[in-house]
């Protein structure tokens, strides 16, 4: 039994304080050194606060604790944890916003496609508008490298006026065919967007589905 004497007076000496400390309308703090040694005392010391420590009741019990500050390393990791929870938070807000406004602008799958439809064919027209608008300039770019072929075997110069007419054809070709590939890339991105949107409409709308049908069950 005597190894336990320490502790039992380290109890009585923690409650006597506490009742002291109280009846004197002061705090009784429990913290710990560097070396490993417990302190009681009624005002928390500089050093204290680079350990934990708890504020004590009457009855020398554990009230509220405090934990060790952190070092500059430790708080800077921790800011950056929390920023990227609160960025992670943020995110998940306004995908549930835009959740919420896919289901309610779309009531059915039909209804979404159709809206697409609409976005696909105005590209598609703009892309057929750029086809022939290429074929047209090539035309022309044929026929005035034909007249200008022309005059050179039949020994005669080329104007400038039809020198500059080819190279005003060539490049108004060029600007449309430039037009045709961003009109093509907006198509696969607007195909790609579409693909996207329709599986989460479907992942979102399946358990809506399922809940109705077994209530209809």
């Amino acid at each position: 039994m005597r190894p336990f004497l320490p502790l039992l007076v380290c109890a009585l000496v923690a409650s006597a304080a506490g009742t002291t400390a109280n009846a004197a309308g002061k705090k009784l703090y429990r913290w710990t050194d560097e070396k490993g040694e417990v302190h009681y005392t009624d005002a928390l010391p500089p050093e204290a606060a680079k350990a934990a420590n708890d504020r004590l009741n009457e009855k020398g019990m554990a009230v509220e604790r405090t934990e060790r500050a952190m070092t500059p390393e430790e708080r800077a990791v921790y800011e950056a944890e929390q920023a990227k929870l609160e960025t992670e938070k943020r995110l998940a807000e306004e995908r549930a916003k835009m959740d919420a406004i896919l289901l309610n602008s779309y009531p059915t799958e039909a209804d979404l496609a159709r809206a697409y439809e609409e976005r696909f064919d105005l590209l598609e027209r703009t892309l057929e508008s750029a086809q022939v608008g290429i074929t047209s300039q090539e035309r022309s770019l044929d026929e005035l490298l034909n007249h200008a072929a022309g005059l050179e075997r039949a020994g005669k110069p080329v104007p400038d006026k039809v020198a500059q007419s080819i190279a005003m054809a060539r490049r108004q070709v060029a600007e449309q065919r430039e037009v045709l590939v961003k009109r093509q890339a907006e198509k696969a991105a607007l195909q790609a967007e579409y693909d996207q949107v329709l599986g989460r409409y479907r992942e979102l709308a399946a358990p809506a589905a399922s809940t109705a049908a077994s209530q209809e069950g």
